[in-house]
């Protein structure tokens, strides 16, 4: 893999920063390219090189900012375990926090490609873990999708106040571990 120019990714960085400190001042739809160039200091031409428009800008910031290592600390693991559940259920609690606190003016154009990357994140590290502890096995993606679904369900249940978290850090371990 090539390694990119450090020039390239500064840019492409003070345009992401640019966008979330928009973002926290005016509606995602009033947002216009001219103002992501102004807060940035650059030119539409360069904004252009590295995104289609701003839609293209939403999507990469929640790949590389948001959901990038939201499940950092899990992966570090070495069994699903009860503290594998706390800590995915916790990660998933903060992304969500982290996201209404952050992007309250695009919550409608985050919440669903967040909810999505946020659950394949957490099927990956679940799978990596699984193929870890019990070698490379062909229904682990599937067992870790069905479980990565599930604890995203559980985790939002507890951030709309239906479950807390003891209780259902209980409930996903009997469910998980047997």
């Amino acid at each position: 893999m090539k390694k990119q120019d450090p020039r390239i990714q500064r840019t492409r960085q003070n345009i992401m920063n640019g966008f979330m400190r928009l973002i926290k001042q005016k509606e995602f739809s009033d947002i216009t390219i001219a103002d992501i160039t102004q807060e940035a200091e650059i030119n539409r031409s360069t904004f252009y090189y590295h995104f289609m428009d701003k839609y293209d800008l939403i999507d990469e910031i929640q790949r590389e900012v948001l959901t990038k290592e939201i499940f950092k600390e899990v992966a570090l693991q070495e069994v699903i375990d009860e503290q594998t559940i706390i800590m995915s259920l916790q990660a998933i609690m903060g992304s969500q926090i982290n996201l209404s606190l952050q992007c309250q003016h695009a919550l409608k154009e985050f919440k669903s490609k967040m909810d999505y990357e946020i659950k394949q994140r957490l099927t990956e590290t679940l799978q990596a873990l699984l193929d870890k502890e019990h070698g490379v096995k062909e229904e682990h993606y599937l067992l870790a999708t069905f479980w990565s679904w599930g604890i995203y369900g559980v985790a939002m249940a507890c951030v709309e106040g239906k479950e807390t978290l003891h209780t259902a850090v209980n409930r996903l371990t009997n469910i998980i571990l047997g």
